[in-house]
């Protein structure tokens, strides 16, 4: 844009001397002509302008660490018409490492379905947002430009690499190849029977039991006595420790999900101490999970999970697995 106002000064220049110099209306007319060059040039633009929005598009949602990542920045137009110059800045920031990409991204003679993509390497897990600021729109002589509002911002989850399910070691219990069923009645059903009360629903009632004992019976389902896989991490420390950590986390995640085992993890925010919490029950849960711990930073030094006691609610017995980058601590509760 400097190099096209440069020369646009030097023809306004060229048109002032011609006009002093010159008495005639031929270079009164061009002076002005001249001067009135950008402006013209805006309002010509203008529509299309105007009529502009971006849009900010990434790749892929998911990429696994050691992947690429690319987001395209988009022009959408109303009217159809094309963009001389288009301008803006892209910033890629891990929220997880903090680590920060700035890319200066000029994009001339775009049309408005074209778009310009920032690539880069998926080094380490986090959730990595892309944000598009500075956005400019130039007239079609590129000499005066007007902002657009910016697109909002586009995530994408770089996760760990799940650890193979052979290095890892579950507790017997947990890593039954079948679901282990509820807890079973001397009878060797997963509910037992018992008078009917009232404000039981009648879908519970036991019609053919019912019938012989010649009173309402009521089917009432035990409950499950298996204990929950609490998986804790520490959030904080060298990158490549916190990612070993990741990687051992997924590989013990996507076991007991091939399991059909419900769990819990959790871990503490580095800072403030913290304590986050995630049910995961299917693989939407365990995405969401990924999502909230790879989202908060991982300094250094910090607050550990095991400073405060894992409390299980009611009745329910926990199997607490605590995860390092080197290995696992079971421990019941």
């Amino acid at each position: 844009m400097w190099g096209r106002r440069l020369l646009y000064a030097l023809t306004l220049l060229a048109a002032l001397l011609g006009q002093l110099f010159d008495v005639g209306y031929l270079f009164h007319f061009l002076f002005f002509a001249v001067l009135a060059l950008p402006v013209l040039s805006l309002l010509v633009s203008l529509p299309a302008i105007l009529g502009c929005r971006a849009a900010l598009e990434p790749g892929e949602l998911r990429v696994r660490r050691g992947g690429r990542l690319e987001w395209t920045l988009r022009l959408r137009s109303r009217t159809g018409l094309p963009l001389a110059r288009v301008s803006c800045r892209l910033t890629a920031e891990n929220r997880m490492t903090g680590e920060r990409v700035r890319l200066r991204l000029p994009m001339n003679r775009v049309l408005p379905a074209g778009g310009r993509s920032l690539v880069m390497a998926a080094d380490r897990c986090g959730l990595v947002e892309c944000r598009a600021e500075g956005l400019r729109v130039c007239g079609c002589l590129g000499l005066l430009a007007l902002p657009l509002p910016p697109p909002p911002p586009a995530a994408v989850l770089v996760y760990p690499v799940p650890e193979p399910p052979g290095i890892l070691e579950l507790p017997e219990g947990l890593g039954t190849p079948q679901p282990v069923p509820r807890g079973k009645s001397p009878s060797g059903e997963d509910y037992e029977l018992r008078p009917y009360r009232e404000g039981d629903s009648l879908r519970t009632v036991h019609w053919k039991m019912s019938a012989k004992r010649d009173e309402l019976v009521t089917r009432e389902l035990l409950e499950d006595r298996r204990p929950l896989p609490v998986l804790t991490i520490d959030h904080f420390g060298a990158a490549e420790t916190v990612e070993r950590a990741l990687d051992r986390l997924a590989g013990y995640a996507l076991a007991l999900l091939e399991l059909e085992r419900p769990f819990q993890v959790r871990w503490a925010h580095p800072v403030t101490g913290e304590a986050r919490r995630r049910d995961v029950t299917d693989a939407d849960g365990w995405e969401d999970c990924l999502t909230a711990l790879l989202s908060d930073p991982a300094p250094l030094t910090g607050r550990s999970i095991l400073d405060s006691p894992l409390v299980p609610d009611q009745d329910q017995v926990l199997h607490h697995i605590h995860i390092t980058g080197e290995e696992a601590e079971h421990e019941p509760i």
